[in-house]
């Protein structure tokens, strides 16, 4: 059994937040970090803003995010948590805290698992305040929770065995941001060769070469489990597919939902907010539903178009700039909706350079869908051993066996 001492969340370190307001955001500059950035554990740059660097002085007054420190938010989506990484440089946003541990007490890493872990996930709940507006935790009292930590030693035996299994994940996903790198710039190298004849999104499906719909408007009354998750606009990033929803459409409506549930290979581009995040729908993703900020692409025809030269061109420059030029049609948020989709001009070179490329651009796509996947199966076997290390039912030893037979 894992000895614990008792202690408190105070004893670990200094609790900061950030500023109760919010800057002009901007394209560069230093990192806003937002909550929407803290995801299963890790913090995801690509859904933080930037700020100025004048906004950036002014923002970091109380604190500035360090490697090390514990990022986490007390409000909205509580429970998500990350460590700040090496040469970032950013400042809190609203609804985020940080926890800036003393190495002398706690192990950083360790007490990013702490935090992810069951018990503590509970004190969350336990202590959640729940007012008029959104769900809170009290910052003023957090210090004070009552917790129980082994040793310094057994902290970092146990963040090392973990930290094994996330850095094989870190690793899976730098191969599979060079290889999506490489597939872009062969793809811009293709264009240079060979620009092809432009044809629209909407004569490609008029020819049956291509099915394209937007998602499907569920009802409430539709929802229901064992049934089909409904994959939303926030689970497409960085050219994937990452359906964390826990909303479900029941089975049953499996005929009305029709051509809109996801099939292997379909290409999806988020339509209203963030317009234009393109990903391609893996082989072993479970069945999802588009929702109606989603719209999808799917060959029916290799003949007459290859799935991976499409891909490629949906994730060019060539696609944003079109994109850009529709989406802005009012005061609302950026929206482009499907008779623009079906505007827009795809460049189809000849049969030889579009198999040619669309060869290349399918290996590379084969290369970052076997990364992402090993990495979900990595994840899925740390947060099954985080438990069982924390609570003391399996040893260290034991787990260090189960993570060489899989890194």
């Amino acid at each position: 059994m894992l000895e614990m001492k008792r202690t408190t969340i105070g004893a670990l370190g200094r609790l900061f937040d950030g500023p109760h307001a919010t800057p002009t955001r901007r394209s560069d500059g230093p990192y806003f970090l937002n909550i929407a950035s803290l995801k299963s554990g890790r913090l995801d740059l690509s859904e933080s803003d930037h700020v100025s660097e004048e906004d950036f002085v002014r923002w970091t007054r109380r604190v500035t995010p360090r490697a090390g420190d514990l990022l986490f938010s007390y409000e909205t989506r509580l429970g998500e948590a990350a460590l700040m990484p090496e040469g970032v440089t950013a400042c809190l946003g609203r609804r985020m805290a940080l926890l800036r541990p003393d190495r002398s007490v706690v192990d950083p890493r360790f007490l990013l698992y702490f935090y992810l872990s069951p018990s503590f996930q509970r004190a969350i709940a336990t202590n959640t305040i729940h007012g008029a507006t959104v769900p809170r935790i009290g910052l003023s009292t957090m210090p004070a929770w009552e917790i129980a930590i082994p040793s310094l030693s057994k902290q970092k035996a146990i963040a090392d065995v973990l930290g094994a299994l996330d850095d094989k994940i870190a690793a899976n996903d730098q191969v599979a941001v060079t290889a999506l790198s490489l597939a872009d710039a062969l793809f811009a190298a293709s264009l240079q060769r060979d620009a092809g004849t432009p044809i629209t999104i909407g004569e490609l499906a008029d020819r049956g070469v291509l099915a394209q719909g937007d998602g499907y408007r569920t009802k409430q009354a539709e929802h229901g489990q064992p049934g089909f998750r409904i994959l939303r606009a926030g689970d497409i990033r960085d050219g994937r597919v990452v359906p964390e929803g826990t909303d479900f459409v029941s089975e049953s409506y499996a005929r009305q939902i029709g051509q809109k549930a996801s099939r292997p290979n379909d290409i999806v581009m988020t339509t209203k907010g963030s317009v234009g995040r393109v990903a391609v729908v893996p082989p072993d993703l479970e069945t999802v539903v588009y929702s109606p900020q989603i719209c999808y692409f799917r060959v029916l025809s290799e003949d007459a178009l290859d799935r991976g030269y499409l891909a490629a061109w949906f994730r060019s420059s060539d696609l944003q700039t079109q994109a850009s030029q529709l989406m802005f049609k009012s005061d609302m948020a950026p929206y482009i909706n499907l008779r623009d989709i079906r505007s827009l001009t795809v460049p189809v070179p000849s049969r030889t350079e579009q198999r040619k490329q669309g060869e290349l651009q399918r290996s590379l796509l084969d290369i970052i869908h076997a990364a992402h996947s090993e990495s979900r199966r990595l994840g899925r076997t740390r947060d099954e051993l985080l438990p069982l290390l924390m609570s003391g039912k399996i040893r260290v030893r034991e787990v260090e066996k189960i993570v060489e037979g899989v890194v």
